[in-house]
């Protein structure tokens, strides 16, 4: 129960940060190319840069929580944050949620509850360290395919799916360090770096998708590629498991959190306060 409260902690952080990261996004210039002297630019930008830091929070929140709570069910909590930036925006800013929001927040909790309820808790499954080279290679063909192709991108939900994925990647990385003992260990596996690359081009993609349009767009792209395909590689490779007789109930959970997210995804738009 303790890696789903940090799992809890870790989408709060992710949800702020959401916010301030897409009001600093669109204060730069797109750029054709993914060019990693973007994320310099970024980090110059106030707004940004407070996002950058919530997201390291964030991260090492999820960290933890991977130790111990299936990457299926980390992923989920971690794409409720909308649900919690919307929830905010009605107290703080008064903004007026439709009742598709409500019938969506409703959605995420429920979906929530039932992760919590079928989820069975523990490290993953031994993995062979050829899975460390693999990841990697995985992680830096991606990232490569994403320069090259990034010219290509002329809409956010190509390059906030590509975030997605890194991001997913990332998460899938943490997941396998968690049987990691030693700082040496950390330091001599290629799931380290891996890690490090997926988490520094998941960034470069979302700041672009940001800039590229919509971001609800964005953010609902990016949602989709950071929860269905870790999912996945979690539950067949990773040895994520469910409470026996409780498979249809984790599949519910997880497809009401993250459906119910993607139609939040209009939240990640900051909102002006209402007039009053």
């Amino acid at each position: 129960m303790f890696g789903f409260v940090l799992a809890l902690g870790a989408a709060f952080c992710s949800a702020t940060a959401a916010t301030l990261q897409s009001i600093g996004a669109r204060r730069i210039a797109t750029t054709a190319h993914l060019d990693p002297r973007l994320l310099y630019r970024l980090l110059r930008s106030g707004p940004y840069a407070a996002g950058l830091a919530l997201d390291g929070a964030s991260s090492g929140l999820t960290f933890t929580a991977l130790r111990s709570v299936p990457l299926f069910a980390v992923q989920a909590v971690g794409a409720a944050n909308l649900s919690i930036v919307a929830f905010l925006a009605m107290l703080v800013l008064r903004v007026k949620l439709s009742a598709q929001d409500a019938v969506a927040i409703g959605g995420v909790v429920i979906g929530l509850v039932l992760l919590v309820i079928s989820a069975v808790i523990g490290p993953p499954s031994a993995m062979p360290r050829v899975a460390g080279w693999w990841l990697l290679g995985a992680v830096v063909t991606l990232a490569v395919g994403s320069y090259l192709g990034s010219p290509r991108m002329r809409s956010p939900a190509l390059p906030g799916l590509l975030a997605g994925l890194s991001f997913g990647s990332a998460a899938l990385g943490a997941r396998l360090l968690g049987r990691i003992g030693s700082v040496d260990g950390l330091a001599t596996n290629p799931i380290t770096y891996a890690l490090v690359i997926a988490g520094l081009n998941g960034l470069l993609l979302y700041a672009a998708a940001l800039q590229r349009g919509s971001v609800t767009v964005a953010s609902a792209s990016t949602i989709v590629g950071q929860t269905v395909a870790p999912a996945l590689v979690g539950w067949l490779l990773l040895g994520d498991q469910v409470r026996p007789g409780f498979a249809p109930v984790a599949v519910l959970g997880f497809v009401l959190a993250v459906t119910g997210a993607v139609a939040l995804a209009r939240h990640a738009q900051p909102h002006a306060p209402a007039p009053g």
